[in-house]
């Protein structure tokens, strides 16, 4: 006698048995007593293989929840794609049985994976993911995944990035052949990974045709890790490719301080006295005094000084010539960026 019949014989006799209870009570249906169909199977496809995703059902058809999952069995079919018929009937193989286990008692969400490898290329695979709770029936089928699978296409490779203010564009070279050597037969989209200190690598949009992007938004100074795959269509499916080499960069400030204002220029005894309004911003590194003599056209850099002064007085000046002189702001970047100077203030002296 089969594992089923034996089931349904144990069933039958278990229903009996209650039934000749002193207190009646109504009979659930078998068919309520095992988990409630999954509804969330999904599949990841790389160079390697498949990996099947999906949530443990937290209750029962009959709505009792549920503390454990024996086991889930994973149906497989696999077509050549060129005899593939949508719509038609399907005949799958013998499942592949793995191990469940308990749910967490704090209701949290718990999920499952199986992974597959060494699949054929030009090939249509269909997975759907039944549960059982026990002695008692599986559930239903879950969610059919379909997909199908090609060869990949190669790693990108030659990026780049360049920094800006909190931002990084990264651009690789275009990738025109499959990991056999051959040109692709297909438009290729690319996918941008991107993480910053220990995080685990996000997606960054997409998937996009050019073989560049701009990431916005970031903090200026910190690394970013970034890593690109490329994919190509075979029908409904996107296949990826391995990912390219990780390549790490810093967005930087350039944006200047904003120019100091009302600068005002005086000479007192030993020297002259320069005095401007202080400029308010966070990352302000000081302020940098230049000098002009009548005699030339350039301004020479004088001096120096940090972001909590705003005076400076010139002690190296003589009497008999008439002086200009310009203050700016310089902030914190690395390198610094610097103002636009104050107008130039002049003094002549006696």
């Amino acid at each position: 006698m089969s594992y089923r019949s034996l089931t349904a014989v144990s069933v039958i006799l278990l229903l009996t048995l209650l039934s000749g209870c002193g207190k009646k009570t109504a009979l659930v249906p078998p068919q309520k007593l095992v988990p409630v169909r999954i509804n969330d199977l999904r599949y990841n496809l790389d160079e390697h293989g498949v990996t099947l995703n999906w949530s443990y059902p937290a209750k029962m058809e009959n709505g009792d929840a549920l503390e454990a999952i024996e086991v889930f069995e994973i149906y497989r079919a696999v077509i050549p794609q060129d005899e593939f018929c949508q719509g038609c009937p399907v005949q799958y193989e013998e499942p592949v049985e793995i191990d469940g286990g308990r749910l967490p008692a704090s209701g949290d969400i718990r999920t499952a994976s199986y992974i597959e490898k060494k699949l054929q290329n030009g090939y249509r695979y269909l997975y759907k993911v039944r549960s059982r709770a026990g002695w008692w029936y599986p559930s239903g089928d879950s969610n059919v995944v379909s997909f199908v699978k090609g060869v990949p296409p190669k790693a990108p490779h030659g990026l780049r990035l360049e920094a800006g203010d909190r931002s990084l564009t990264l651009s690789w070279s275009p990738v025109t052949e499959n990991i056999e050597g051959k040109p692709l037969e297909h438009s290729v989209l690319y996918q941008v990974f991107r993480r910053s200190g220990n995080e685990d690598y996000a997606v960054l949009g997409g998937p996009f045709q050019e073989p560049e992007f701009i990431d916005a938004g970031l903090v200026n100074a910190v690394q970013y890790d970034y890593k690109v795959l490329a994919l190509v269509a075979y029908d409904d499916t996107l296949q990826a490719g391995a990912p390219s080499q990780v390549i790490s960069g810093l967005p930087r400030d350039l944006s200047p301080p904003p120019q100091p204002q009302n600068l005002v220029v005086i000479a007192i005894p030993g020297g002259v006295k320069l005095v401007w309004q202080a400029v308010a911003v966070d990352d302000l590194a000081g302020y940098r005094i230049y000098r002009r003599e009548e005699e030339t056209g350039v301004s020479r850099l004088i001096a120096e000084v940090g972001p909590e002064r705003n005076q400076y007085i010139d002690k190296s000046m003589t009497d008999g010539r008439k002086l200009f002189y310009t203050v700016t702001a310089f902030d914190t970047g690395q390198p610094g960026n610097e103002s636009m100077p104050t107008a130039e203030e002049v003094l002549e002296l006696r």
